[in-house]
């Protein structure tokens, strides 16, 4: 197997980066449909592995000020997104009758 390159280190982050925006984007339609939530934590939470792993996976020869920038980048994110989904899922514990969900909306935008 080929080495890794700094640029194909930067395609599997930018990757990863596109998978997690895409779950952010399926956070959105709960709003409308809470039946939805299930299936957006397990799709969030794939998306989450698969960003760590693709962080993970990156050889030290690989590594370049671009590539930081970008898995900084993507760390972030991931928080951002972790951070929602906690949201989330206690929403969906706690019940539409609990007041705890509060501000739950501005959260996801």
């Amino acid at each position: 197997m080929a080495e890794m390159s700094p640029g194909a280190a930067l395609r599997e982050l930018r990757g990863a980066h596109s998978g997690l925006k895409k779950v952010r984007q399926l956070m959105r339609q709960t709003r409308e449909n809470p039946a939805l939530v299930p299936a957006v934590l397990d799709a969030g939470w794939e998306s989450l592995i698969q960003a760590h792993r693709a962080m993970a996976s990156i050889p030290r020869a690989a590594v370049d000020e671009a590539v930081m920038t970008q898995q900084l980048s993507l760390q972030r994110y991931a928080t951002s997104l972790l951070v929602r989904l906690r949201l989330i899922a206690r929403r969906e514990e706690l019940g539409p009758d609990d007041d705890d969900s509060q501000g739950f909306e501005d959260i996801l935008d």
